[in-house]
């Protein structure tokens, strides 16, 4: 089995995913606003996962 290549799409997405699931709870938390529903909140969430997920990967390959 060969080993994962660094790819800098990976860490391009991942900031990505991180930035738009963050960007998504500060507005929720400290913007009176904009009001999200709970299905948008489980999402950013799911977003920043993904992201540090997408990080993890690319630190973590060779």
């Amino acid at each position: 089995m060969q080993p994962q290549q660094k790819s800098i799409w990976s860490l391009v997405a991942g900031i990505a995913f991180l930035g738009i699931g963050s960007y998504r709870i500060y507005n929720h938390f400290f913007s009176d606003s904009i009001s999200y529903g709970n299905f948008r909140l489980i999402l950013a969430v799911a977003f920043i996962g993904y992201g540090a997920y997408r990080i993890y990967n690319y630190l973590s390959a060779e």
